[in-house]
């Protein structure tokens, strides 16, 4: 309907002018942080298959195995690339 088609875009509208907004995250492979390790440990954390902490240690490690294989140095000069911020 019009006004749910409205509703939906003024979120997105007021998400977008938010000043605590935060875009996806903009890095190569960034799928496997977050549809690999990130969701993976969630799905167990709500299935109740897991703790908060055990998540918590299960996204810290495999966030950083990624990172470690392909290169915190690439990974964080691609990041700074995306924000446009040179050091």
């Amino acid at each position: 309907s019009r006004a749910a088609a409205q509703n939906y875009l003024g979120a997105i509208e007021a998400s977008l002018n938010s000043p605590n907004m935060v875009l996806d995250l903009r890095i190569p492979q960034n799928q496997r942080y977050q549809q690999v390790v990130l969701d993976t440990a969630v799905a167990k954390l709500l299935a109740r298959q897991t703790t908060i902490d055990q998540a918590v240690t299960e996204i810290s490690e495999g966030w950083e195995a990624i990172t470690n294989e392909l290169g915190r140095d690439k990974q964080l000069k691609a990041y700074r690339e995306t924000l446009n911020v040179q050091r």
